[in-house]
């Protein structure tokens, strides 16, 4: 039977400099894969799309497959057909036409189930055997029928089988369940919780391992340590793993070290675990071994490093003293977890282990590659889980916007043709609040786009430049860091104190070809009695104000502020997203620093050139009843008054448009 292909295409991705190095031919190759849909699962298909192998992906419903692949980045499916089925159920729950066209397959990636460390055991023993036992089968039948040339299991890292001096493979297939408590002692020695999730997890692995070895066919099995996101962004949608610790963190319930020095938690990022998968579907002549996926531990951060690394990433104070693991596991089985706000079985990944990596490097060397090192990608995976928990809904992003990283900060782009239009938000904002102007100038120019999250806000990482006054400076040398990717001329756009980091940036780059819109621009203090006093508070004293900044108040000092004629309703949606930011101790602590910046030094300048005037376009919105206009602006800046309050750039986004385009056409007219 021939294999049915549906039609869709594959998004532009960011180049990981982590890309392997493989030459092997993959005609011919055709895969089955569960787990398409996962973290790991979609990163493998995106990266197979420049592949020539035909893919089956086993899926419980096609249109959510689909949706969920797309919204991933993966747009072709031209070599892809989807087979409904479900780990859970006899036989796969597949059809006959669908089973003969999964026994067509030469090569099978079984990454499937459900990612819950909380898993109960009869749930996770469907889930997990009851999906090795019918993969194992259709292995069996496609080994008997035309050789099956790859079997690749993703097992988490900390499975005992595959190493030296692990527990046997060799007991019965039969009765599993009946069996682990024989095996728990085993198992115990290499994994200290009662993870259900876990045992049957490495249960079904040592199932596999012996199905394999009784049916004379090629396994390797490929271990991911705590999986986060791909490079360049660190984008990590899976918030189990690191992301329970990073929530603890934030909240102030994270008082001690777990397990110390001696521990540590192993980390690889999905992008090299796909690599690593896809290298191996294309062995044309496979070995088969255990591939655990993580560095070193002489090359890791030790726990008391990398609480210290999240504490400084996610601005709070980092816990001094280290607890033993089984006092911390017992503490949260008796109450502790209702605390902290995590589950016990968290701390399962972290161990004091050393792992056999020797197999793996000699793999990675066959790729051209070594284990990348995942400390430098760890500030964005940290900024991006630090937004999605202090969000409670996640916007899809609208056609055409990818996240990316430009410089050291995290950006939205919306690709186009000419220079693009580089925007940077202001205060109690991020990228995704500017999105309504970003789209209305792509639609009007058709120039690419960059939103730019400033550090510390948005998923961007906090600058390293924070002593005492320095903070506007860090901010200065991260948006430089963006401008140095944009070759040609610019388009550079600032609001709020936005506008400010902005114009000494275009300053201190010394580039004639960056063109200045300042919108509502802010460099000196405030007029308002409350927020003058506000500012003039001790940095943690500020912050720990704004983080408990109800969306009630916020919306009350908006409303105050602004006295033009305009639906109440629009400052009380921007207070809630504002607020929801501002529970992020990361975020308060970048606003603190910025507003600390514009009280406490009233008397300095922002000035500009001539020259670099005739290059700057101001609009400011005569009804802000906050922020006086800057006196010092020179006298060359062309300049539009609007009659709106400080958040016009938001709540007017098309009208603001429409303005930057008439000044990008009359600087163009000048020009010429």
């Amino acid at each position: 039977m021939s294999i049915h292909n549906s039609s869709l295409s594959n998004a532009e991705r960011n180049t990981s400099p982590y890309q392997a190095k493989n030459s092997i031919a993959t005609q011919s190759t055709i895969i089955l894969m569960t787990g398409s849909t996962g973290f790991i699962g979609k990163e493998v298909v995106k990266q197979l799309g420049d592949s020539e192998a035909q893919l089956l992906l086993l899926v419980r419903s096609e249109s959510k497959a689909r949706k969920a692949l797309k919204a991933y980045g993966v747009t072709d499916f031209s070599r892809t057909t989807f087979i409904q089925g479900d780990l859970s159920a006899p036989g796969l729950g597949l059809t006959k036409a669908d089973r003969e066209r999964a026994l067509q397959a030469n090569v099978i990636i079984h990454a499937g189930g459900t990612m819950d460390v909380t898993l109960e055991p009869k749930v996770a023993e469907q889930i997990f055997m009851n999906g090795a036992r019918e993969i194992a089968k259709l292995a069996e039948e496609i080994q008997r029928t035309h050789d099956l040339r790859h079997f690749i299991h993703i097992v988490g890292f900390m499975s005992p089988y595959g190493r030296t001096n692990s527990p046997s493979i060799s007991s019965a297939n039969n009765d599993v369940g009946h069996k682990l408590n024989r095996q728990k002692s085993l198992i115990s020695k290499y994994f200290h919780s009662e993870s259900a999730y876990e045992h049957m997890k490495f249960e079904a692995d040592r199932y596999i391992r012996q199905h394999a070895e009784q049916h004379l066919y090629t396994l390797s099995v490929v271990n991911p340590s705590t999986v986060v996101g791909p490079y360049p962004t660190g984008a990590t949608e899976q918030t189990g793993g690191i992301g329970m610790l990073i929530q603890a963190m934030r909240r102030g319930r994270m008082p001690v070290i777990p397990g110390g020095f001696l521990h540590w938690l192993p980390l690889v990022s999905n992008d090299v675990v796909a690599q690593t998968i896809v290298f191996l579907t294309q062995d044309s002549k496979p070995s088969g071994g255990t591939y655990p996926l993580l560095s070193r531990k002489v090359d890791s951060p030790d726990m008391n490093d990398l609480i210290r690394l999240l504490a400084a990433e996610l601005d709070v104070s980092a816990p001094w003293w280290s607890v033993p693991l089984p006092l911390i596991h017992a503490a949260m089985k008796a109450g502790g977890t209702r605390i902290s706000g995590i589950p016990p079985e968290s701390i399962s990944f972290i161990t004091k282990q050393d792992f056999e990596v020797e197999q793996t490097e000699q793999l990675f060397r066959r790729m051209g590659q070594r284990m990348p090192d995942i400390s430098q990608l760890l500030p964005y995976v940290t900024a991006d889980l630090d937004y999605r928990f202090s969000y409670s809904s996640q916007d899809n992003l609208s056609s055409g916007w990818t996240r990316t990283r430009k410089g050291n900060l995290a950006v939205l782009v919306h690709e186009g043709q000419g220079e693009p239009w580089v925007i940077i938000h202001g205060l109690m904002s991020s990228a995704d609040d500017m999105l309504p102007l970003g789209n209305a100038l792509w639609c009007m120019t058709g120039n690419p786009v960059w939103l730019v999250d400033l550090a510390g806000f948005g998923r961007s990482p906090v600058h390293r430049n924070r002593a005492k006054g320095m903070a506007f400076k860090g901010q200065v040398e991260a948006v430089q860091s963006v401008l140095d990717e944009a070759h040609g001329p610019v388009r550079l756009v600032g609001h709020s104190v936005g506008a400010a980091i902005a114009a000494v940036a275009m300053q201190e780059s010394e580039r004639h070809h960056i063109q200045l819109a300042m919108l509502q621009p802010v460099w000196e203090a405030p007029r308002g009695g409350a927020q003058r006093l506000i500012s003039r508070f001790p940095r943690r004293m500020l912050q720990g104000m704004l983080l408990r900044m109800t969306p009630h108040w916020l919306a009350g000092l908006l409303k105050r502020a602004d006295v033009s004629d305009i639906d109440p309703t629009l400052f009380d949606d921007y207070a809630r997203r504002a607020s929801s930011g501002l529970k992020s101790p990361r975020i308060a602590g970048a606003n603190a620093d910025l507003l600390r910046w514009i009280q406490s030094h009233p008397d300095h300048k922002i000035s500009q050139t001539s020259v670099e005037a005739q290059r700057t376009f101001m609009i400011w919105g005569i009804n802000d009843q906050d922020y006086t206009r800057p006196a010092n602006i020179h006298s060359s800046v062309q300049r539009v008054e609007v009659p709106y309050g400080h958040q016009f750039p938001v709540f007017y986004a098309e009208e603001t448009a429409s303005l930057l385009v008439n000044w990008q056409m009359e600087s163009r007219t000048s020009l010429n």
